[in-house]
């Protein structure tokens, strides 16, 4: 296609036009299968010379490519197309709820194929890596209208970072209102004892029975939230949230899974676990590290 001759009827400037058409024939090319998976993209010179346009006309096409995160761009090699990995499985609805940011991580979540890595830029103050963060914050506007409060209010907020196996990372984090925390109990000393309860356990007390909404949502990653989950520009990030509620509809909790849309979907238990027989109490599935679930939520 030669772009010297723009339509009438095109809207904007030639250029404008011109990159436009070009960002739509290679993304046909691409979705029809003419570029495969992984394969390169003819160079921004040979682009150039086909479509009659300046280079920077070109490079406007490859960027609006890369943000549809159907190309990547490497520095001295070229443009490539993006390879889409299999995703996995995150199941909803297990009974019972597990808590992901509680200590207990390795005697559960590893036989998923999961390990927790070090939180990047921070130091436990002697030098060694950390693996997990806690403490009280005011909470954004996300978090206040997940847990139904005002901006600024006080949450406890608990966060990590997982890696599985497969090399596929998620970030967890999770917020409870501040109010709904006893307070710590002490011993005779006046010395803050430790609590020996499981958090959820010690949330609920007194507020059950308890009930449970999740929803799933997807947008583009902050830049912090890209590089933590080393994901490519122009993929997206899937948003899995699960709140806990008192019996008369009170958030306690809210647990965040941020995840590449592209590397992990979600599926409910009743869909998964149709048609196998139902444990007292239980609805858990075997999960191994090679399973196509690597997630109970």
């Amino acid at each position: 296609m030669d772009f010297e001759e723009i339509p009438e009827e095109a809207a904007g400037p030639a250029d404008d036009y011109a990159w436009r058409a070009i960002a739509s024939a290679l993304r046909a090319d691409i979705l029809d299968g003419h570029y495969t998976p992984g394969s390169p993209l003819p160079s921004e010179t040979q682009l150039a010379s086909r479509y009659t346009v300046s280079r920077p006309t070109v490079r406007q096409a490859l960027k609006t490519l890369v943000l549809e995160g159907l190309v990547t761009i490497v520095r001295g090699r070229g443009t490539f197309v993006r390879t889409v990995p299999d995703r996995f499985l995150v199941l909803l609805g297990v009974q019972p709820r597990p808590d992901l940011v509680e200590l207990r991580f390795n005697e559960v979540n590893q036989s998923w194929g999961w390990l927790r890595v070090p939180i990047p830029g921070e130091d436990d103050g002697e030098g060694g890596e950390v693996y997990g963060r806690s403490s009280t914050v005011a909470a954004n506007r996300e978090v206040a209208a997940l847990l139904g409060t005002r901006t600024g209010h006080k949450v406890y907020h608990r966060f990590n970072v997982w890696m599985h196996v497969k090399k596929r990372f998620i970030e967890i984090n999770s917020y409870t209102n501040a109010d709904v925390i006893p307070p710590p109990k002490k011993d005779k000393a006046g010395r803050v004892r430790a609590r020996r309860e499981p958090f959820y356990d010690l949330i609920q007390a007194d507020r059950g029975p308890i009930d449970w909404l999740t929803t799933v949502t997807a947008r583009m990653p902050y830049e912090t939230e890209r590089l933590r989950l080393r994901m490519e520009v122009g993929a997206p990030i899937l948003l899995i949230r699960r709140i806990m509620l008192s019996r008369d509809g009170q958030p306690l909790e809210a647990t965040e899974i941020k995840a590449a849309a592209e590397e992990f979907e979600t599926t409910t238990v009743g869909e998964y676990l149709a048609d196998l027989p139902q444990g007292e109490g239980q609805r858990w599935p075997e999960m191994s590290p090679d399973g196509p679930i690597v997630l109970a939520l």
